[in-house]
């Protein structure tokens, strides 16, 4: 997490109910756990904390002093504080019930009463993590407006100086008598901690979006330095095609993550009217980058046509061969490359023969396969369906049931067992088809 999160609000929870019994066994249930609990049995109170401190979690009963004060009490606290998860507990509310409060975006999770205590731990272990990610995304695109902020008074000052420096070449050439002379420019730039906070939160709201797209972006800048080492490209065309490798895919956040999904996984399940929004991304991504300084216009070049095609076939221009900007011929196999899970050898088999010479440029295809070798590849995530665990994966993120109870552990190496495990369970009631692994 950053920094600014690395504090006490993110073990900070408020819990109101009215029953005292329920609040002290909350309060020595969280502190447990290393929380700390502000419990209040009125609704008042609970806005009172509400409007003097910042809670990670709020936890509130349904019924809380009756006539559907604990509905009331959660839509204060989404006014409040939008940014805190919020917990019901909950006891003889029908399915009609909880959907209509789920639709109103007003629960992140709810609890039964009497609970389990590993429901209750997971839950609010949970919201406490989804409240941090919030907070941190948030900060982020602070940052980055700061630094947008930052440039564009950078952008009027040196407009002032040329305008200035104008005026006087011109006063002095008039002075002279001589021909006017080539007016001196000054240039606009932001340090290089300054690019790499924006490049920072572009990344990291990338793979909150989906790891897989975070995951690549990290492998890809990896591959395209050692290509750059190994081509000797100049410091210009390095930095470039590392800044490309590492926003090639923002412009997807524009479009539904389900949308994404499909199209990462397979291309062929995704209706025509889909691939239309997704063909936009790279277009998108130019905007983007071009938004942000116009210093990243060779960038956002390059981004722009990373999924042109050898053939021609590709988008968003269908530009063949050659006329391909080199960069974005050797971004694209190198993207391709990071996206899919297949072993090395088989991989590279594929795209040296089924790819090179109709999607990849030839000569970019031998680059990759030479620089695959030479290239320590960052340890990262990716999103897998559970039917696709097997034994000697390493799970990046704990495995629940449908009763939020912990099956596997982050951090777990699988074994056959465990695959055997969540396959059991998971034939039995569904749980969340989708997990987390390193890789």
């Amino acid at each position: 997490m950053a920094e600014e999160y690395s504090n006490q609000n993110a073990k900070k929870v408020l819990v109101a109910d009215s029953d005292p019994a329920v609040l002290q066994a909350m309060k020595d249930q969280l502190q447990a756990i290393g929380f700390h609990a502000t419990v209040v049995d009125t609704d008042t109170m609970a806005i009172e904390h509400l409007r003097s401190e910042m809670f990670a979690a709020v936890v509130v009963d349904h019924d809380l002093s009756g006539e559907g004060k604990g509905l009331d009490l959660l839509a204060q606290v989404k006014e409040i504080q939008p940014d805190t998860s919020r917990l019901m507990l909950a006891s003889g509310v029908s399915i009609d019930e909880m959907t209509r409060i789920a639709s109103k975006g007003l629960v992140f999770r709810y609890l039964t009463k009497p609970w389990m205590t590993n429901d209750m731990k997971v839950a609010i272990l949970n919201a406490s993590e989804r409240y941090c990610l919030r907070k941190e995304i948030e900060a982020q695109e602070n940052r980055i407006q700061t630094l947008t902020d930052k440039l564009q008074v950078a952008e009027q000052s040196v407009t002032q100086a040329n305008a200035n420096l104008a005026d006087s070449v011109e006063d002095g050439d008039a002075a002279s008598g001589e021909a006017p002379a080539a007016t001196p420019r000054v240039a606009v730039s932001f340090s290089s901690d300054e690019e790499d906070i924006a490049l920072t939160a572009m990344n990291r709201m990338l793979y909150t979006f989906h790891p897989n797209l975070g995951n690549t972006a990290l492998r890809a800048k990896a591959l395209c330095a050692t290509i750059a080492d190994a081509l000797g490209l100049s410091e210009t065309d390095a930095r470039t095609l590392d800044l490309a490798a590492q926003t090639h895919d923002i412009g997807l956040m524009n479009s539904e993550i389900g949308m994404v999904r499909r199209w990462m996984r397979s291309p062929a399940k995704c209706s025509p009217e889909e691939m239309e929004v997704i063909r936009k991304h790279p277009e998108i991504a130019e905007e983007t980058l071009l938004a942000l300084h116009e210093s990243y216009a060779p960038v956002a070049k390059i981004v722009r046509h990373h999924h042109e095609n050898w053939d021609g076939t590709g988008y968003p221009d269908k530009l063949k061969g050659e006329t391909i900007p080199r960069l974005s011929r050797l971004l694209a196999p190198v993207i391709y490359y990071c996206n899919q899970n297949m072993a090395d050898m088989q991989l590279i088999r594929e795209m040296e023969t089924e790819l090179a010479d109709r999607v990849f440029d030839p000569d970019a295809v031998r680059t990759l396969v030479q620089a695959v070798p030479l290239t320590r590849m960052p340890r990262g995530e990716r999103e897998i369906l559970l039917i696709e665990l097997k034994p000697g994966m390493e799970l990046a993120r704990p495995i629940f049931n449908t009763n939020n109870m912990k099956l596997l552990d982050a951090g777990l190496i699988l074994e056959e067992k465990h695959v055997n495990k969540v396959h059991s369970i998971n034939n039995m009631t569904p749980i969340n088809p989708l997990c987390l692994v390193y890789c």
